[in-house]
Formats: C-alpha cells, sequence, structure tokens
C-alpha cells in the first residue's frame, strides 16, 4: 500500500520519533545535535499510465476529497475500491486494485496538490486550510535564501552584490541541481553569517558562523585533494565566496586568503589554457585575480596568467561572454596587470644591486605597454563614463577643506573599475620610478602621475564610504594613495583606513599607522621584503612587511 506522509518532520527527528519545530533550512533538533537536516520531507502518491482514469468527476460535495490532480490535467480516480481515506483528509490509492481493474501500467511519482477540506461541525460548510507551501529542495531552499539575502539590502552596503556580480549567478547555479557539495556549504555559511550582521543584537566578532565555516573548508579540501572535471565551476566560485567571507567577516581569527589565493591558481591552472569559461567560471576567475596576483607578488613569482596563451584564451572568453562592457573593461584590465608579479620581482633585483642597469632597462620596457595601456583606458572608457554621468563630481561634505568636490558612480563595478585603475597606475609608476634611480632618469611626470591618481581615490572615498562593510577592498587603494600625500592628507588617510574598518575590533594587522601602510605600500611594489611574522616591530624598524 502506497500513501502520503502525514508529517512534515524531518528524517533526523522521524527516526528520534520528536517533534519537530520545522524551522527550515536547519530545524532546532538538528541545529542542536550538529546534524545536516534534512528539511520537510516530499508528500507523494503514485498514478498509473501518467493519469489517474478516464472517468469524469463528478459534481457533488466530494469532488474536494480526491483532490489528486495529474500533471496533463487529467481527472480524478473514483474508483471507491482503489481508494479509501485516512483521518486528516488523504487520500491513499490501492494501486493493485486500481490496476487490476483498469490494467496494468507504468507507475509514476506525483506530488499532492491539494488537501482534503474537512467540513465544520457547526455549519457544515467546508473549512478552508491554507494553500500549501511548494514542497522544496534542500539545494532550491538554499538558492532561495541566498536571492533574499541579495535583495534584501540593496542599494547599502551591506548588498551582496558589493563582493562581484558572481554573486548574482550562484542561485541559479544552485537551482540547476548542482551535486557540489562545495558550493552549498559555502553558500551556506555565507547565508547564515550576511544573516548575522544584520541582527543589532550580535556583535562583529560573532557574525562568521564557525561551525558552518569550517564545513565549507573541509568540503573545499576535499575537492581540491580530488578535483571533478564536471565541478570545477562550482570549486571555483566557492573559493571566490570564502575569500570574500573570509576578508568581511573573519578578523578575529584571520583569514585564508593565501591558501585560497593558491588554491584558485590551482584548479584554474590545471583546466589549461583550452579549457571552457561559463559565465558564472569567468566571472568568479576575475573576481579572485587580486588575490591570486598579490600572492605572486608575496613569493616572488611571475603569475601563470601572463604568458600569451592566458591572455589570448582569458580575452576570448571575455568577447565571448554576456558580462556588461564595465565589467569586460575591469576584467581586460586584469588581464593587462598580471605583469605586476613581474615588475616586482624587478625590483627587488634593483634593490638588492642598484648599479644592475640592465634589469631596470627590463622593467622599463616590460612596463610600457601597461602604462600606455592604463592611459588609453584612462582618455576612453573613463572619460566616457564622466561624460555620460556615470562618474560625476559633486560637492563634498565629509572633507571640504581638502577636497570640495568628490565623485559619485552609478553602481558598485563602474566605482571598482574607478579606483581600482588608480591603484595600479600608482603601483605601475612606482616601479617605473625605480628603473629611473637606477638609469638616473629624472622624470618628474611620473611623480605627478601618482599624485593624481590618488587624489582620485581620495575623492572616490565619501561614496565609498557608504558601500560600508563590504566594500572592504577599497582600503587597499587608499593604502596605495598614502605615499603621494602631504601630512594633511595622509591624516584624512589615516582617518579614512581606521573608518572603512568600523567594524573590525581590532583589524587583523592592528591599527592603521604610518609605519604600517608604508610597509604595505612599499612591500607591494618591491622595495621592501615579505617576512612571515606578525611581529609589528618589523614594520616600525622598516625591516619588512608582515605577510
Amino acid at each position: 500500500m502506497v500513501g502520503i506522509p502525514k508529517s512534515n518532520r524531518c528524517t533526523f527527528c522521524k527516526l528520534r520519533k520528536t517533534k519537530c519545530d520545522e524551522n527550515w533550512p536547519t530545524c532546532g533538533a538538528c541545529a542542536r545535535a550538529g546534524k545536516v537536516c534534512s528539511g520537510a520531507r516530499s508528500n507523494y502518491k503514485f498514478v498509473v499510465n501518467g493519469c489517474h482514469n478516464e472517468e469524469t468527476t463528478p459534481k457533488s460535495s466530494d469532488s474536494d476529497d480526491a483532490s489528486i490532480s495529474s500533471c496533463d490535467g487529467s481527472s480524478q480516480i473514483q474508483d471507491p475500491l482503489s481508494r479509501q481515506r485516512i483521518p486528516g483528509g488523504t487520500i491513499i490509492v490501492d494501486m493493485k486494485a486500481y490496476a487490476a481493474a483498469k490494467g496494468p501500467g507504468t507507475f509514476h511519482r506525483m506530488r499532492l496538490a491539494r488537501p482534503h477540506r474537512p467540513r465544520s461541525v457547526k455549519s457544515g460548510r467546508p473549512t478552508l486550510s491554507p494553500t500549501p507551501s511548494l514542497v522544496m529542495s534542500p539545494s532550491d531552499r538554499l538558492a532561495a535564501q541566498l536571492v533574499s539575502c541579495i535583495n534584501a539590502a540593496s542599494g547599502t552596503g551591506n548588498d551582496l552584490i558589493i563582493w562581484g556580480p558572481s554573486i548574482k549567478m550562484i542561485p541559479q547555479r544552485l537551482a540547476v541541481g548542482s551535486d557540489s557539495q562545495v558550493l552549498r556549504h559555502t553558500v551556506e555559511v555565507v547565508v547564515a553569517s550576511w544573516s548575522n550582521s544584520q541582527r543589532d543584537i550580535l556583535t562583529p566578532e560573532t557574525w562568521l558562523d564557525l561551525r558552518l565555516h569550517m564545513q565549507a573548508l573541509g568540503s573545499l579540501r576535499r575537492a581540491l585533494e580530488e578535483p571533478d572535471e564536471g565541478l570545477v565551476t562550482d570549486t571555483i566560485a566557492a573559493q571566490w565566496l570564502l575569500q570574500k567571507l573570509e576578508l568581511t567577516y573573519d578578523f578575529v581569527r584571520g583569514t585564508n586568503q593565501e591558501s585560497h589565493a593558491a588554491g584558485m591558481t590551482a584548479v584554474i591552472s590545471r583546466g589549461g589554457p583550452g579549457q571552457g569559461f561559463n559565465d558564472l567560471g569567468l566571472y568568479a576567475t576575475f573576481d579572485s585575480f587580486f588575490h591570486m596576483l598579490q600572492e605572486d607578488v608575496r613569493l616572488g613569482r611571475d603569475s601563470v596568467f601572463m604568458h600569451h596563451e592566458w591572455i589570448a584564451a582569458l580575452q576570448q572568453a571575455i568577447d565571448g561572454s554576456t558580462l556588461r562592457p564595465i565589467v569586460k573593461a575591469m576584467d581586460k584590465l586584469w588581464i593587462e596587470m598580471t605583469v605586476w608579479p613581474t615588475l616586482v620581482r624587478l625590483v627587488r633585483l634593483l634593490c638588492q644591486d642598484p648599479s644592475d642597469t640592465m634589469t631596470a632597462v627590463e622593467l622599463v620596457l616590460r612596463a610600457t605597454p601597461v602604462i600606455e595601456y592604463l592611459e588609453h583606458e584612462n582618455e576612453t572608457t573613463l572619460a566616457s563614463l564622466m561624460e555620460s554621468g556615470d562618474i560625476i563630481e559633486v560637492d563634498n561634505f565629509l572633507d571640504a577643506d581638502l577636497f570640495p568636490k568628490c565623485y559619485q558612480f552609478c553602481d558598485i563595478d563602474t566605482a571598482k573599475f574607478f579606483y581600482i585603475h588608480a591603484m595600479y597606475s600608482i603601483i605601475i609608476y612606482r616601479t617605473v620610478q625605480e628603473a629611473n634611480s637606477v638609469l638616473e632618469h629624472y622624470a618628474p611626470s611620473v611623480m605627478k602621475k601618482c599624485r593624481e591618481y590618488s587624489r582620485r581615490i581620495w575623492m572616490s572615498y565619501p561614496w565609498m564610504r557608504m558601500q560600508r562593510p563590504l566594500a572592504i577592498e577599497y582600503t587597499g587603494a587608499l593604502a596605495f594613495s598614502y605615499e603621494s600625500a602631504n601630512e594633511e592628507e595622509r591624516e584624512f588617510c589615516v582617518r579614512s583606513l581606521d573608518d572603512m574598518e568600523f567594524f573590525r575590533r581590532p583589524p587583523p594587522i592592528g591599527r592603521w599607522i604610518d609605519a604600517t601602510i608604508m610597509a604595505n605600500v612599499k612591500g607591494y611594489t618591491g622595495r621592501m621584503p615579505f617576512i612571515k611574522s606578525q611581529d609589528i616591530s618589523i614594520e616600525l624598524y622598516g625591516v619588512g612587511c608582515r605577510c
């Protein structure tokens, strides 16, 4: 006999024979026991040959009782021998009796479409019951929760779109029935941690859900150790999400940025330049490019993506994608910046041997095409954005004495392209400045350009301040602009850095001071070595940069 479950209890509560509070996606019992909740049980019945019967439904008061409909709109089973009612209005269909009467057929599984409406004892009229909620799979529920988080804080500093356009494609990836455990576990910790950040009663130190975080890290470790070609996109997306999550919320225990960057590089490079990129994989890859390049700079190695085969493959993927024009411009900027680790490596060689003119010449030759590209983007893409009103100058009410005007942007993607273009222009010009000093070539235009792009970053601050706390990566641009500032502007930079990290108590690297900022700036431009230590005296005495 095949019937319909009476209860929506999850599997764990059913096995324990306890009441389930049905607080999906994780009920209270599973949360307390540390179990993965299966969610609501699905209600099913069986039909034969894709329909219930060939007779028409009688127009009687009992028509509501037999309200199990087929997917093709056929009528209900009316044979009383093959149907009986149980308390609560649920119908059990005896398929053996029905098949004996109607003949053998193929059995299919169908959902309950409408429950029985019990009659009121007093009035004899049917008592209306609420329409049952659609039975959703765990992946569908998780996708719906992520969409709710994305839409809940649109236009505020908690808007998940600030992390990158990749986030908008992950719900669809979950909804199509992805078999990736790592992506589901990562989205679970993102949803839980973001929801915690919206609760005023919780302190920032408790926003990150540690249990779900460890579960996601374990799933990521298994995905990297046993790679599945069909789940490469899910692994890339999960690593990108964990990078953003930890950078924003995991500021007490430290982040795993080096591990994630190394894992991301390994996953992408394993497929080779000939691998195909779908839109989600392409989004997540370029959203993680900054961290991958940072890791290459720290380790003193060239980027694997700077080779011609990779550059051609990535540019082809961008041109064939459905990305917005501003996002395509950003991704092409990342491709040009794959030379950054190489320039830093050459600067370190010059610091070791200031008389090495051959290395200085090589550095200038490698940097010149990048400078030409950056200036071309400044005269075309950025100028077009300003002409169209996507970037405008308005009165500044925060630091009017220093900057009477400030920039406003039409969206976060435009703002990111604007300040990242300025930040990388500063980085490239600083490396060229080191080569010019070795070649004894005085170029005042280099200092002028650094000052110009630094001012752009400062004038972007009032708008970026409204994107706190998720726009934490803007602190990198503020740090690189510090070297070009005068004393008053440096005070502004320190104050702004502290303000962007107002929710971090304490910040991951301690309080921003002159020595800390300059150590990071010089470290990522090759003028100071990276040292594996958290001893702040390393930076106070100008020995190196902590990493």
